[in-house]
């Protein structure tokens, strides 16, 4: 078994930069490369809770607001509010 550990400012940066990227794209399937990122940094990254938590929150919204959606304003605050608690518990730490 992996001990969990924090996320690294390296890694916050490339889901931030992948969130970005999908939340952007001009529609859905040129989303997923960056979704599909994603998903598998939070299988395989061992971060421990809450980080954990909050990767999985991110993909979610991330996946809402990526490509032409309904409330894509909301989505995005959504998306937003999970990276700013993500950075706020990966630069205490």
């Amino acid at each position: 078994m992996h001990t969990k550990r924090n996320l690294t400012i390296e890694e916050f940066q490339e889901i931030k930069e992948l969130v970005n990227k999908a939340i952007y794209a001009i529609n859905k399937e040129a989303a997923n490369p960056f979704i599909k990122r994603l998903e598998f940094m939070r299988v395989t990254l061992t971060i421990g809770a809450p980080q954990s938590n909050i990767v999985g929150e991110l993909v979610a919204y991330t996946k809402a607001a990526s490509g032409q959606v309904k409330d894509k304003e909301h989505w995005i605050r959504a998306v937003n509010q999970s990276l700013y608690k993500l950075n706020s518990n990966t630069l205490l730490d």
